[in-house]
């Protein structure tokens, strides 16, 4: 038995470009701008800083007496961008699987998938950051902000972790 066929439209082709358009492209999730950066960074690994007399005498002044002793601030590890891809990372997969094949059959545009992705991902950090309460925040800070939320004060680090597409 023979069997022909014949197509009207050959698909295969538009479809071999999208999957070549995605080819060696990536979506890159962090936080913009200098200061929010480095204030993430600090947040996302933690760090001390040395206590010197001008900022012990400004702390006195601010009701924070630290104790002679005290040689060293830390602020501690708030992991919120590797912890919040780790915790997310499945999820966002697996929306960025099902959404592959409307590149695929070109239902959406390959520049639209990339942006959906790296929203989908920066929204699931914006969300565990905002989420996060340990280690929670010094009295003194909390007195200070009028928030226990330790990575929330005015909003402008959390707002600030967008995606680029590259």
């Amino acid at each position: 038995m023979k069997v022909k066929w014949k197509t009207k439209k050959n698909l295969l082709p538009a479809m071999e470009a999208a999957v070549k358009s995605l080819n060696g492209r990536q979506v890159t999730v962090g936080v913009s701008g200098a200061d929010n950066a480095y204030l993430a960074m600090i947040h996302e690994y933690g760090c001390k800083i040395q206590v010197t007399d001008k900022m012990r005498a400004y702390l006195h002044q601010h009701g924070l007496h630290l104790k002679a002793s005290t040689t060293v601030i830390t602020i501690p590890e708030r992991s919120f961008l590797r912890t919040g891809y780790d915790q997310n990372r499945d999820q966002v997969l697996a929306s960025a699987r099902a959404a592959l094949d409307a590149v695929i059959i070109g239902t959406m545009e390959p520049e639209k998938y990339l942006e959906m992705v790296g929203l989908l991902l920066s929204s699931a950090i914006k969300d565990y950051a905002v989420s996060l309460n340990t280690p929670p925040n010094h009295p003194y800070t909390v007195a200070q902000k009028g928030s226990s939320n330790p990575l929330v004060d005015t909003g402008d680090m959390i707002e600030s972790i967008t995606y680029e597409v590259s």
